[in-house]
């Protein structure tokens, strides 16, 4: 069996990009391993396409020693292929970034880099290898197979953020200008796009039920909901320290947002009532964020953290402001897996099976929010029993070794081949 998974998500260093977008995609590739674990080592076959940047280097000699990096990282000898994604010869105005994505779905501003004839022949000439499936990681990945004219083996796609709704949330916050209204008039080619991009797919994965039952009541079949998942690290007891945390990629811009969100109009209220507080911010890029460099008393950026563990050990509570973007949020299931109070805003917990009082506190007026994180800060009682109860739902639904043999499961049952034990039930429970 030959299988051949198609990204633009390269990982051009295997320590740094670590954030969820990666997280599920090593989950998704230690199911296709599983999978091909199960043939004759002579016929198991993958096969790498990942669309790069330009400035990526592309020789063999580079390609080749990538190919062993990554097949020593995930431990499954692979084949790689890169292509470099298009771009314009010459930055374009607003309007020429917007007009043509108002008609056409591969001219939108994402999509047209992996839609050009160049990369559909690189995906061309992989497909000319003859593979048994195709797994097709997000959106942007899933174009050239849209447009080849060559017939194509059962592909399935993880579609995991809805991106039409991640889109519509993303130009709806602050500031609003007339350009960026005209954004809005993209959404229903989005929309199709996505529509077209699910109907080719033998099964598309997305991030939770309520997204599949949103996708489904839009008459769409074969979704499957495959949650963000975590190996399960060893719960980690209270600290006294009045540290607050906030994890994340701020080269993201709703974690941008939250960041700005948090440190601007949440903090100095906790602060006020709570001049020892700590704020921690940690993941990489935080010069993105606007007070970055400011000195702002009591903030602290870590930048990439290599230990998580002992993050997370100094830290009281977790933080999660998100205020838009779409899919589900691994910081929120990581940090209910070490055993963390939570205060969420509703699109940061959207998703997720956490309950509001039971598992987290889900506040999104910055008064709130501030008001929950210094409830938590000086309540022991409360951070023990919300913790206790969300390490409980993570074990019970996002232990990663269980969602990664569903994956796989679901994947024979999409090709046909039959479990030894139990054949696909298609709800996880």
């Amino acid at each position: 069996m030959r299988i051949l998974f198609v990204s633009t998500h390269f990982p051009s260093d295997l320590r740094l990009d670590v954030q969820g977008t990666y997280k599920r995609m090593a989950m998704f590739l230690e199911a296709l391993k599983s999978l091909l674990q199960q043939k004759p080592a002579a016929s198991a076959q993958l096969d790498m396409l990942f669309y790069v940047s330009p400035e990526t280097d592309t020789s063999p000699s580079a390609i080749a020693a990538t190919e062993k990096a990554f097949s020593d990282h995930w431990n499954i000898p692979i084949n790689l292929f890169l292509c470099p994604e298009f771009v314009h010869a010459k930055p374009l105005s607003k309007w020429q970034q917007q007009a043509p994505g108002m008609l056409n779905f591969f001219q939108q501003r994402d999509l047209v880099r992996t839609s050009q004839p160049e990369q559909v022949q690189a995906f061309e000439d992989c497909l000319n290898r003859q593979p048994d499936a195709i797994f097709i990681h997000r959106l942007r990945s899933i174009c050239p197979a849209l447009l080849t004219r060559q017939s194509l083996p059962p592909i399935f796609f993880d579609l995991d953020d809805i991106e039409h709704i991640a889109f519509l949330r993303d130009i709806r916050q602050p500031p609003t200008r007339l350009i960026t209204s005209l954004y809005y008039l993209q959404l229903p080619v989005l929309w199709w796009g996505e529509r077209q991009a699910i109907r080719l797919a033998r099964q598309t994965y997305v991030c939770s039920q309520q997204d599949q039952e949103y996708l489904t009541n839009q008459g769409l079949a074969d979704v499957i909901s495959i949650p963000n998942a975590v190996t399960l690290p060893q719960p980690q007891p209270l600290t006294a320290e009045p540290t607050l945390l906030l994890l994340g990629a701020y080269h993201y811009y709703p974690n941008i947002n939250a960041a700005n969100f948090l440190i601007e109009n949440v903090f100095p209220l906790i602060r006020q009532q709570m001049p020892e507080a700590r704020l921690i911010i940690a993941g990489k890029q935080p010069e993105n964020i606007r007070s970055y460099g400011s000195g702002i008393a009591g903030v602290e950026f870590t930048g990439f953290v290599d230990d998580l563990e002992a993050l997370y050990r100094r830290s009281r509570v977790v933080c999660c402001p998100i205020l838009s973007g779409g899919g589900t949020r691994v910081k929120l299931v990581e940090a209910a897996a070490y055993g963390k109070p939570m205060v969420s805003t509703r699109i940061g917990a959207e998703g997720l099976v956490f309950k509001d009082g039971q598992d987290f506190l889900q506040r999104d007026e910055p008064q709130a929010f501030a008001a929950a994180c210094l409830k938590l800060l000086q309540n022991d009682d409360l951070c023990d029993r919300l913790g206790a109860s969300a390490r409980m739902t993570a074990v019970k639904q996002y232990d990663r070794a269980n969602i990664v043999h569903f994956i796989r499961r679901s994947m024979q049952h999409g090709l046909g081949l039959k479990e030894k034990q139990t054949l696909l039930s298609t709800n996880l429970n």
